[in-house]
């Protein structure tokens, strides 16, 4: 069994640790504070490819936003990330990358799509940075840290910690079987409200994304 040696080299080197965090905060709140325009957050998998249907429709989506003169904002990597940083560069509007440096399979991705681009240490420093400034959350199928970053951020409205914003679902078949056991499970034993599934929308379309956006960001 592993004894916390990665994690060990945080907490015996604190004032390393405190320095870095904040740097990487610093840095990414550098760059969101030249973004003069509404800023859009998308997230989901970076194991898809650039010839999958749901690859498309998220470039489509960024470019239909970009047009609109909305920033768009990734984590920077492959897959769901290259899609939205990709489409935000044909529109010309502000395309910005926030990486996971310690991520090898997000690195693989061309300068050429970002306008603005910062690696980060830690994962909890990039969350808050791709969230802290956006206007609106795009969230696309994805896996574990997709799902991270949807419940982190939900929590966060949830709790009144940060001011709510639209969060958009895409691909509502995909998502169904969550919010099936959140409303029958969940909901019924009380342990969230109805309310708290509020400001949540579902999409399958570019326009139907735009849509939502529009009228609630």
């Amino acid at each position: 069994m592993n004894k916390l040696s990665k994690n060990k080299e945080y907490y015996t080197h604190i004032n390393k640790t405190i320095v870095d965090v904040d740097k990487e905060i610093g840095s990414g709140l550098k760059i969101l504070s030249k973004i003069d325009r509404k800023i859009v957050a998308v997230f989901g998998t970076h194991a898809i490819l650039e010839n999958d249907k749901i690859y498309k429709h998220c470039e489509e989506t960024a470019y239909k936003l970009g047009l609109k003169k909305y920033a768009i904002l990734t984590g920077g990597g492959p897959g769901i990330m290259k899609a939205a940083n990709t489409g935000a560069t044909r529109a010309k509007t502000a395309s910005i990358g926030f990486k996971a440096g310690l991520l090898k399979k997000e690195q693989f991705v061309n300068s050429d799509i970002f306008t603005d681009v910062q690696s980060f240490k830690f994962l909890f420093t990039r969350r808050f940075c791709l969230a802290i400034k956006s206007s609106a959350l795009i969230f696309y199928p994805g896996g574990y840290g997709t799902l991270n970053e949807f419940f982190e951020y939900v929590t966060l409205i949830q709790t009144g910690m940060t001011d709510p914003v639209p969060v958009v679902l895409v691909d509502k078949k995909y998502w169904n079987g969550l919010f099936k056991w959140l409303r029958e499970d969940t909901l019924k034993k009380g342990f969230i409200q109805q309310r708290h599934l509020e400001g949540i929308y579902f999409a399958d379309t570019p326009e139907e994304v735009l849509k939502i956006i529009e009228e609630k960001a």
